[in-house]
């Protein structure tokens, strides 16, 4: 009995203590959920419950000079998701891929695995097209991880200035560090001023909540929770004229080459055309590979902005800073005269003049007005390499203007010192120097460097460093920065010796034997200087570059054409339509249409 009642007692106690182990591992379990694994799975919850969505702010926009959209934004749908949700969930995934176009195993290995652990919503596809839009409307109570957002894509109205306005794209990951501020996904400044001004242009991301149920649909916003607004970007407003850039691009439809223009009075660009250019609004949402193949092996390179990247020797342009140069030293005088025959030689070498029948005696102002060669290769052998290399850093080729441009090339004007490292002292004649005396042979310099040339020569007192962007607004604050034009740098040149050069300039369209007195229009009396560059590869290079009206100027322009042969009929024409509109523009005048100024010019 005794020991029945002891068995008893132990199965009992065995039984508590069994009970009080499951009690004990049920307790320290709800311990490690409860307490030391709460915030974990509090944050899980919330996030099934209450989705954080970043809000993009509106990019700043562009304006031209007279307040003018140039770039602006549209409003668009973009899909996003939850990488963790759409991660467990292969068979919405494959609905959302097949609704966005996209190969399935393309966006579950390459777009949502590296986030996968993640429930911050990312962007899937932006700027979905209508078919993009209605397929996934039709299956979202299928794919509870992804919704569509209302988001600020870039919008090019006009399609204007692509190279100097640039364009934005999706950030790399390689441009992740030159952008801290950014995010996978998220859309950068990739060239010109999109590039260069991108964080004040970028705004400020705002962030909302809202409530979504068990299929991931939203039901409502949570008030109660912090809500951050967006903060647009700041605008950018330029010294472009939008309808002179206008006139400027349709002036060189089926050329290649490059417009560039600036307000002799500050120095602000006015134009800045490349040929060909391109479409910037492909790259406002996600370009297309194969647009963007063809936009990279097309020959004609529409992406380059030939303003300002690309350099080329000036040819006879360079004159008037030869003579510039020629006077101040006083290797020669304004009394100077210079007999040309036709040719000219260096020992064993014959240089000829563009005119083989020669100019006869030439004194400054024809050797400006007609553009005689032999006179120049006289003035630069007594100049030498070093003089040249003075008469050209003078206007500052050679090195980057300092535009508020991307990738701006800097130029090349040799010197004996140049000469000596690239040949060796003796591997080097001064046979070189009459090439480089009228602009060709290693003399290399962009567009925008010649306009800023033509430009002093037009103030005839100063080189002005060309800028873009004449202010930013502030559309929070409603302020507005502006930015000062840099100073002038002085050219240090007498009144008398610029005289000269101007005058000449001025005979060049007004002189009976100017080489572009084609160009005389009353309205707009322009003065400048022609120039035709030697090319290797086919037809030479036309310029022309120049100011107006002569008397005061207000404008200066320069005009390449590539393969346009002789600047005096491909270039000039062009440089005068451009700065007749700005300068009837600044009157008060209407321009004539295109067309009839174009049979004018003809």
């Amino acid at each position: 009995m005794a020991n029945q009642t002891s068995g008893e007692t132990i199965r009992y106690f065995s039984f508590l203590g069994i009970v009080a182990a499951l009690f004990c591992v049920l307790g320290v379990r709800l311990f490690e959920l409860q307490v030391l694994q709460g915030n974990e799975y509090r944050e899980k919850s919330d996030s099934n419950r209450i989705r954080l969505v970043e809000t993009t702010p509106p990019r700043g926009v562009m304006r031209d000079r007279h307040g003018r959209l140039l770039l602006t934004n549209r409003a668009s749908y973009s899909c996003w998701g939850v990488p963790r949700e759409l991660w467990n969930d292969r068979a919405g995934l494959e609905l959302l891929s097949g609704a966005m176009r996209k190969n399935t195993e393309f966006v579950r290995q390459n777009m949502i695995k590296p986030f996968r652990s993640t429930f911050q919503p990312m962007r899937i596809e932006r700027d979905l097209s209508f078919g993009q839009l209605s397929a996934f409307e039709e299956m979202r109570d299928r794919i509870p991880g992804a919704f569509l957002e209302l988001e600020q894509q870039r919008y090019y109205s006009r399609s204007l200035a692509a190279h100097a306005l640039g364009y934005v794209s999706e950030v790399s990951k390689d441009e992740l560090e030159k952008f801290p501020y950014a995010r996978v996904g998220d859309l950068v400044g990739k060239r010109g001023l999109e590039r260069i001004y991108d964080e004040a242009l970028r705004g400020v991301p705002g962030r909302r909540f809202s409530i979504v149920n068990a299929h991931g649909q939203e039901i409502a916003d949570e008030d109660k929770l912090d809500r951050i607004e967006p903060i647009a970007g700041k605008e950018l407003w330029l010294s472009i004229d939008a309808d002179v850039q206008a006139l400027a691009e349709s002036l060189m439809t089926g050329k290649i080459g490059a417009v560039v223009a600036m307000d002799v009075r500050n120095g602000g660009v006015v134009c800045m055309a490349s040929a060909p250019t391109y479409d910037p609004q492909v790259f406002a949402g996600r370009i297309d590979s194969k647009e963007w193949n063809r936009l990279l092996t097309d020959p004609q390179k529409p992406m380059l902005n030939r303003a300002s990247q690309t350099m080329y020797p000036p040819g006879s342009t360079i004159k008037m800073a030869m003579l510039t140069e020629a006077l101040e030293s006083k290797t020669i005088t304004p009394a100077f005269t210079a007999s040309c025959p036709g040719h000219y030689t260096v020992g064993n070498r014959t240089f000829k003049c563009w005119n083989k029948k020669g100019h006869g005696s030439v004194n400054v102002y024809r050797a400006i007005e007609e553009s005689c060669d032999v006179f120049f290769y006289k003035v630069g052998m007594m100049l030498g390499a070093d003089g040249i290399n003075r008469a050209l850093a003078r206007y500052h080729f050679g090195t980057k203007t300092g535009v508020d441009q991307t990738s701006e090339a800097d130029g090349l004007i040799p010197s004996e010192a140049y000469y000596n490292k690239r040949y060796g002292p003796s591997g080097w004649t001064k046979g070189f120097i009459p090439s480089i005396a009228i602009g060709q042979g290693e003399v290399l310099v962009t567009p925008l460097q010649l306009c800023a040339y033509a430009c002093a020569v037009g103030d005839g007192k100063v080189w002005k460093k060309p800028f873009l962007v004449s202010g930013v607004y502030d559309p929070q604050t409603k302020t507005l920065q502006k930015r000062e034009a840099p100073p002038g740098e002085p050219l240090s040149c007498s009144p008398e010796n610029m005289a000269i050069v101007r005058e000449g300039a001025r005979r060049v369209v007004w002189g009976g034997g100017g080489t572009a007195r084609r160009q005389q229009d009353e309205d707009c009396p322009i003065a400048g200087k022609t120039g035709t560059a030697q090319n290797a590869h086919g037809d030479d290079h036309a310029w022309f570059v120049g100011y107006a009206p002569y008397d005061d100027p207000i404008v200066a322009c320069c005009v390449l054409v590539e393969f346009g042969e002789h600047g005096s009929s491909a270039a000039a024409p062009i440089a005068k339509e451009v700065m007749r509109a700005f300068v009837l523009s600044e009157r008060g005048i209407d321009n004539p249409p295109i067309s009839a100024n174009l049979a004018t010019a003809e």
